[in-house]
């Protein structure tokens, strides 16, 4: 909770060790901003009754601000755990296996089939379902700590758990398809949100700095599993902009309950 956090503030040991994690994740300037100057719970003009009930449901949060950050915690919840899930499904580990907080390089080994990927490209989906299990798990502790700085309440993971509809794939391409859909809905969900957020100094940052990520992510695994890199239009996408320079930009966004809506799909 709020104390913590304050440990985490002031110990230079504990502080650097979250620091390096956190920069391994894309996040340390948001990282290093948050420790320095913890944002402040505040109380905003918009009603939550509006805001919070109607364009978040059923989201935790004392004010908008928190709301949103729970809203983005929800996502990061259910990723890190959907990857945690694909990657002891491709090391051949029980799916409920924690993931293993401090690997060496051989804890985890591909033990699936590649699903037609070519050698470069198996190589390459490995160590990307390796690594981008690490952020996403990263992504969610960095998201409590922002909520804990201020004594926000913090939203808990689905209560029955979650899951890949049909199962986790049993070869890498299948694996690195099925977190596909997760990664593009990041995406659109961090650019959906951010214009409700009153305190564009610090939330906003944090959001743009993950959203970047995740788009990272997406074409990424887009580009192994040979599909475009660029993201194609999906239903229900919102354009931030009638025209666009180029057809497969980032510029889409799904509002906030369509993004729950997608989420669910992976409720237990």
């Amino acid at each position: 909770m709020y104390e913590d956090f304050e440990r985490l503030r002031k110990d230079p040991f504990d502080r650097r060790a979250f620091l390096k994690r956190m920069s391994a994740a894309g996040l340390g300037v948001a990282a290093a901003a948050l420790l320095a100057n913890p944002p402040k719970a505040q109380a905003y003009g918009r009603p939550i009754d509006q805001t919070g009930s109607t364009f978040f449901p059923s989201i935790p949060g004392n004010n908008i601000n928190e709301i949103v950050t729970n809203f983005a915690l929800t996502l990061e919840i259910l990723e890190a755990d959907l990857y945690r899930q694909a990657l002891n499904a491709g090391s051949g580990y029980p799916i409920d296996k924690p993931l293993i907080q401090n690997p060496n390089g051989q804890s985890y080994t591909l033990k699936v089939p590649s699903g037609g990927l070519s050698t470069p490209f198996m190589d390459a989906g490995w160590l990307y379902l390796l690594e981008f299990t690490y952020v996403e798990a990263a992504h969610r502790d960095f998201l409590i700590s922002v909520l804990n700085s201020i004594g926000a309440p913090v939203q808990t993971p689905n209560p029955g758990g979650y899951a890949f509809p049909g199962g986790p794939s049993n070869n890498l391409k299948g694996l690195l398809t099925q977190l596909l859909p997760l990664e593009a809905t990041g995406v659109r969900a961090y650019l959906g949100a951010v214009p409700y957020y009153n305190n564009f100094s610090t939330f906003a940052q944090t959001a743009a700095t993950i959203y970047s990520t995740e788009a990272r992510h997406t074409a990424a695994i887009n580009y192994t599993v040979g599909k475009d890199p660029g993201p194609a239009p999906r239903p229900g996408d919102q354009k931030v902009t009638p025209k666009y320079p180029a057809p497969n930009t980032f510029e889409y966004y799904l509002t906030p309950k369509e993004v729950l809506k997608v989420a669910s799909a992976y409720f237990v």
